[in-house]
């Protein structure tokens, strides 16, 4: 498979978006293996900014447990920008369907609604410098892993509504062709192919 010079040059390529989905996914990749991989082609604090960014999606225990074998000496050089004024990630994200997503969120719980939009969306997300199309690679790695189809759906909306283009998407689920569930993965091409064929019949 060949792949393109665009998703290799950008900040959440494909060893960053691996090393993520092996954050939520370590019995389908060693979350050491896909580090090493990924501190070999990116630098130390893309791969940190990677591993923090995760916790949303595959949470605390995870990190912690990764972070502690990347080298003290290379964390103490990391130094993490945050844009500023903030984004609204989630308006990016879920666009006209905001309202609607917050709502949803609302109905299963009230906590929820105010822990993902105030810890997710209003904490982590925004403390990165990455743009928001990079994010939303490494969240439908994640959630390719887990094989979570409906939440992977909302946010591979996101990456094509953040600026991510079809062929980018779908390399990147190539380059996960190896390790994804082939159920989520064959489930994954058709949900971008639905989207492919809706932005189509748009234009």
């Amino acid at each position: 498979m060949e792949i393109s010079e665009e998703i290799l040059t950008m900040k959440a390529n494909l060893t960053c978006c691996r090393l993520t989905f092996s954050l939520a996914a370590p019995e389908r990749l060693a979350p050491i293996k896909a580090l090493t991989s990924a501190l070999s082609e990116s630098k130390v604090e893309d791969v940190v900014e990677v591993i923090l960014q995760s916790i949303p999606y595959s949470g605390f225990p995870g990190a912690v447990e990764i972070l502690g074998h990347i080298e003290v000496s290379s964390l103490e050089t990391v130094q993490r920008i945050t844009l500023s004024p903030p984004r609204n990630i989630f308006q990016e994200v879920y666009g006209a369907a905001s309202d609607k997503v917050r709502d949803s969120l609302r109905q299963r719980h009230p906590d929820l609604e105010s822990w993902i939009l105030n810890f997710a969306y209003g904490t982590v997300m925004p403390s990165s410098s990455w743009e928001t199309r990079d994010l939303e690679k490494l969240a439908i790695s994640s959630l390719l892993g887990q094989m979570r189809m409906t939440p992977f759906h909302s946010h591979l909306r996101g990456a094509l509504r953040c600026g991510c283009t079809v062929q980018e998407l779908q390399e990147l689920l190539e380059g996960l062709n190896d390790i994804a569930h082939p159920d989520a993965l064959k489930k994954a091409f058709e949900l971008l192919s639905a989207e492919s064929t809706k932005s189509q019949n748009s234009d």
